[in-house]
C-alpha cells in the first residue's frame, strides 16, 4: 500500500508531522481528517527531492495570468472536440511561459500513462490549487470537463481582474510614498551635512529644531547599515511569524479589524469566499467538500477559521448561515442572503450575487483608500520638507544678522 508523508495541525493548533499508509492520496487525506487533523501538506513518500524542488520552483513561477490562459485554452480545445492528450500537447508547444510548458509536459506524460487528469494535476499543488483539482475530478466523473473548465476560467478571470484592480489602484500611492521617504532621507544624508559644516564654522548657537535635525542626519549617516539591518530583520521576523498558524491568524485578525484597511480586506475575502463556494457547488461538488476546499484556498485566517467551524456544524445537521453568523466575520447581508439561498435551494445563485456585489464594493473601497493615502503622503512630504527648510533657515538668518551687525 502506498505511503504518504504529511504535516497537519490538530484542533488546538499544534503541528504534527508523520507518515500514513492509504490506497491513494484522497484516502490518506480522509484518514487524517477523521483523526481531527487539518492538513498543511500531503504527498507520496516515493516522490523524490528533485521532483519536490521542481514542483516548488514551478509553482512560484507560474502566475495567475498563466493559469487563466491555460484554462481558457484548454476549455476551447476540449469544446472543439480535441482529446485531452492532444490538447496538452498543443498547449505545451504554445505555452508562453517555459516553466508552464514543463508543467504541462509532466501532466501530459501522466495522462498518456493512463492516469486521470485530476491526478496528474495533483502532482503540481503549487500551480493548480485544490479547487482546480477537485472541479476537474468532478468534471471528469460527470463527463462535463468542458463546462468545468469554462467555470474555472470565469472564476480565475474574475480573481485576476479583482487583483489587478487592487494592485493598480494602490501602485500609485505606494510609489509616491516610497519616493517621498527616499527624498527626505537623501536630503538628510547628503544635503544637511553641508549646512551643518557651515553652521559650525559660523560658531552660532543653533536653535533646538536644527539641533534635532542635525542629530537625526548624523545618526542616518553614521548608522545607516544598522538601520538597514534592523529593517531587514524586522521584515524577516514578521515574514516568519506570518507563516506560522498562530501568526497568520493574529495578523489576519488584526488587519481584518483595522478601521482603514479592514473594510478593503473584508470585502475582498468575502467576495473570494462567495465566488469559490459558488463555483464549487455549481460543479456538483458536495457542500462539505466544497467548504473544505474553500478553507484551504481562501487565504485568510479569519474566514478560513469561520469556514472550518461552519463545516463542523454542517456535519452535525445545521445549516450554513447560522454558524457563519455566529463567527461574526461576515456582514449581516451576506449571512442573510445565504440563509435565503438555503431556504429556496438557490444557494449557489445567492453566493454568485454576493460575490458580484462585494467585488464591486472591494473596488470602491480600494479607490476610497487610495483617495485617503495620496493626500496623506503629500501632507507628510510637505511637513517633512517644511521642517527641514525651517531648521535650515533659522540659523542662516542668525548668520545673516550677525554679519550685518
Amino acid at each position: 500500500m502506498p505511503s504518504f508523508v504529511y504535516q497537519a495541525r490538530d484542533r488546538k493548533g499544534a503541528t504534527s508531522k508523520g507518515q500514513i499508509e492509504a490506497a491513494g492520496i484522497r484516502e490518506a487525506a480522509a484518514k487524517l481528517r477523521d483523526e481531527g487533523f487539518f492538513i498543511s501538506y500531503l504527498r507520496p513518500v516515493t516522490e523524490s527531492k528533485t521532483e519536490r524542488g521542481e514542483g516548488k520552483r514551478r509553482g512560484k513561477r507560474v502566475g495567475l495570468r498563466d493559469l487563466l490562459l491555460f484554462t481558457r485554452q484548454f476549455a476551447v480545445l476540449i469544446k472543439a472536440g480535441v482529446n485531452i492528450t492532444a490538447c496538452l500537447k498543443i498547449m505545451e508547444e504554445q505555452a508562453e511561459n517555459p516553466v508552464l510548458g514543463q508543467v504541462i509536459a509532466g501532466i501530459r506524460r501522466d495522462v498518456e500513462s493512463g492516469n486521470p487528469l485530476y491526478q496528474a494535476l495533483e502532482r503540481f499543488p503549487k500551480v493548480f490549487p485544490s479547487i482546480y483539482v477537485h472541479m476537474v475530478e468532478a468534471g471528469e466523473a460527470g463527463g462535463q470537463l468542458e463546462t468545468v473548465l469554462e467555470r474555472l476560467g470565469e472564476y480565475f478571470e474574475r480573481e485576476f481582474m479583482l487583483r489587478k484592480k487592487i494592485v493598480g489602484a494602490l501602485s500609485y500611492p505606494v510609489v509616491i510614498a516610497v519616493v517621498a521617504v527616499i527624498a527626505v532621507v537623501l536630503v538628510m544624508v547628503l544635503i544637511m551635512p553641508v549646512f551643518v559644516e557651515m553652521f559650525l564654522d559660523a560658531g552660532i548657537e543653533l536653535p533646538a529644531p536644527t539641533k534635532i535635525l542635525i542629530a537625526i542626519s548624523n545618526f542616518l549617516g553614521d548608522y545607516w547599515y544598522l538601520i538597514l539591518f534592523f529593517v531587514a530583520a524586522a521584515a524577516g521576523g514578521f515574514s516568519f511569524y506570518r507563516k506560522t498558524p498562530q501568526g497568520k491568524m493574529a495578523v489576519d485578525r488584526f488587519l481584518y479589524r483595522m478601521k482603514i484597511i479592514g473594510p478593503v480586506i473584508q470585502k475582498t475575502v468575502v467576495a473570494r469566499f462567495s465566488r469559490l463556494l459558488a463555483t464549487l457547488l455549481d460543479s456538483g461538488i458536495l457542500i462539505t467538500t466544497s467548504l473544505e476546499i474553500v478553507e484551504r484556498a481562501v487565504a485568510n485566517g479569519v474566514i478560513a477559521s469561520s469556514v472550518a467551524e461552519a463545516r463542523r456544524n454542517l456535519t452535525k445537521g445545521s445549516g450554513l448561515a447560522g454558524p457563519l453568523t455566529e463567527t461574526g466575520a461576515y456582514p449581516a447581508m451576506v449571512t442573510q442572503m445565504i440563509a435565503v439561498g438555503e431556504e429556496t435551494g438557490e444557494l449557489s445563485t445567492m453566493l454568485n450575487e454576493i460575490a458580484d456585489f462585494y467585488e464591486k464594493e472591494a473596488g470602491y473601497a480600494v479607490e476610497g483608500l487610495t483617495a485617503m493615502i495620496e493626500p496623506a503622503v503629500i501632507i507628510f512630504m510637505g511637513l517633512a520638507i517644511g521642517v527641514i527648510v525651517i531648521s535650515v533657515i533659522m540659523p542662516m538668518m542668525q548668520i545673516s544678522t550677525g554679519a550685518t551687525l
